[in-house]
């Protein structure tokens, strides 16, 4: 039986029955407010899934919002006037969205056993050895899957260029609530521990208020990028790694690197929350709408970030409904080629069109909610980005460490290990930052750093300082 069947199933079995059905309506308002969500709306029971899709969406995209709300002027991501839909997205005089006044993994984990930097204290561990920062970003990773030195590498892969040639940034950064946790209680040494059970992460609540949250951000260099195109990203000045040019600096044991400063674009966006009720966390990914230019709103003569339909036309056995002619891994460049060829991506899996309305309800598929949602946001440049999915477990209350299954598996064969009996159970992926490996999804992803102790925090499980084995004599 396959995994969808089996999720289905269970979730039946396992769910209290209540009052509801097929085409019952979502009690759902698409608004704009700088306030984040402390929880999913509660759904009723579903015989399927994909019903309670819209609660989750909704959820994530008032997240959305808030994240991108701007900030108080001089806060560390505090909202600036959250009841007033008329600041949002109107960045001046200093301010900057919410999330880009979190903390990156740089500042939480020093690469040394050092007590992080406080919250209030300036963002921006030294990572450039040429340049000072003056409050800009530095985009020094391709994956959250490690650290500077990894560079641009993608997690399962290499780096990825856009059709200009320039690579592909990231950054990864964590809310107030997970990086005091971390900092008070010393995690940031994995000495500090616990010797059994693995780290409990605090989740957000109504009662609570904000628990943990991580985002992570991919970027696009705008250098050769139209001006006029240029205003249908969000941008920001930063600075961006050399490649090949990240050396561990011995007196602070940190890794720096040579700098160059770039106009970065935001094209995706990772969010994932913990929250009472879904102790596996929700997730959810964003795009901005051009990457492959599949959205009726691209200009036709603007070129797509990471699509270039000519392709095939020069090579007349390659289509885009190929899966084979994907970017594979004999197609990935290297870190240190200066000149990368475009990589012509694809999506692997579209946009979820479902559940459908019922007759004279609105759509409030995927979908549906992106167009409510991008109409909402209209004269802001959010109204060029998009949800991708969601993802949660549809049985929270089931072991983290569920076994794996061989029916439990993926198109590319990959397994679902995922706590939760997740769903989707595959195939929740941004084209920006799981290029190569789009069949896998967050939830399954991240139920390694589950198992290493980190409750579902890469960043944790990977960077959380490890004292250096004793050099022989």
């Amino acid at each position: 039986m396959k995994a969808f069947a089996w999720m289905t199933l269970l979730a039946a079995l396992a769910l209290p029955l209540m009052a509801a059905g097929p085409g019952y309506p979502y009690p759902l308002t698409p608004n704009v407010s700088g306030h984040l969500l402390a929880e999913v709306p509660p759904q009723p029971f579903a015989a399927f899934p994909v019903d309670n899709r819209p609660y989750f969406d909704y959820f994530m995209w008032q997240n959305f919002i808030a994240l991108m709300w701007p900030a108080a002027p001089g806060s560390h991501g505090s909202a600036y006037r959250p009841d007033d839909p008329a600041v949002f997205g109107h960045y001046f005089d200093g301010r900057q969205p919410v999330w880009l006044g979190f903390k990156t993994a740089n500042d939480l984990f020093p690469q040394n056993s050092d007590t992080p930097i406080g919250w209030e204290q300036p963002n921006g561990a030294a990572a450039c050895r040429n340049l000072e920062q003056q409050g800009r970003s530095v985009l020094t990773t391709g994956s959250k899957m490690g650290t500077i030195a990894d560079e641009i590498n993608q997690a399962f892969g290499g780096p990825l260029p856009d059709q200009t040639g320039l690579f592909t940034r990231y950054e990864v950064r964590v809310n107030r609530v997970m990086y005091d946790y971390v900092r008070q209680h010393g995690y940031y040494n994995k000495a500090n521990w616990p010797a059994s059970g693995g780290i409990q992460l605090p989740a957000s609540s109504a009662e609570q208020g904000e628990g943990v949250l991580e985002v992570k951000a991919a970027w696009r260099d705008l250098a050769k990028v139209p001006g006029p195109y240029r205003q249908r990203f969000f941008q920001l000045e930063a600075l961006a790694t050399v490649p090949g040019t990240c050396r561990t600096n011995e007196l602070s044991q940190m890794i720096v690197c040579d700098c160059t400063p770039i106009v970065a674009g935001l094209v995706g966006f990772h969010i994932a929350q913990k929250t009472p009720n879904f102790p596996q966390w929700v997730w959810a990914t964003f795009e901005q709408v051009d990457n492959l230019g599949e959205d009726v709103s691209t200009p036709a003569s603007m070129q797509a970030s990471y699509y270039d339909p000519e392709l095939y036309k020069k090579h007349p056995g390659i289509t885009r409904a190929n899966p084979a002619a994907h970017p594979g891994s004999s197609r990935v460049p290297a870190a240190d080629d200066f000149n990368p060829q475009p990589i012509n991506v694809v999506r692997l899996s579209a946009i979820a069109d479902t559940p459908k309305p019922p007759t004279g309800q609105p759509d409030m598929s995927t979908t549906g909610l992106n167009q409510q949602y991008r109409q909402l946001l209209q004269g802001t440049v959010w109204q060029h980005y998009q949800l991708i999915g969601t993802q949660w477990p549809t049985l929270p209350s089931a072991s983290p460490l569920t076994p794996t299954n061989d029916d439990f598996g993926c198109e590319d064969g990959t397994p679902v290990q995922a706590g939760g009996v997740p769903f989707p159970a595959c195939q929740l992926a941004n084209v920006t930052m799981e290029t190569y490996h789009q069949y896998d999804s967050c939830m399954n992803c991240h139920q390694g750093a589950q198992r290493a102790g980190a409750d579902f925090s890469w960043i944790l499980a990977l960077r959380a300082w490890v004292k250096p084995a004793a050099k022989a004599p």
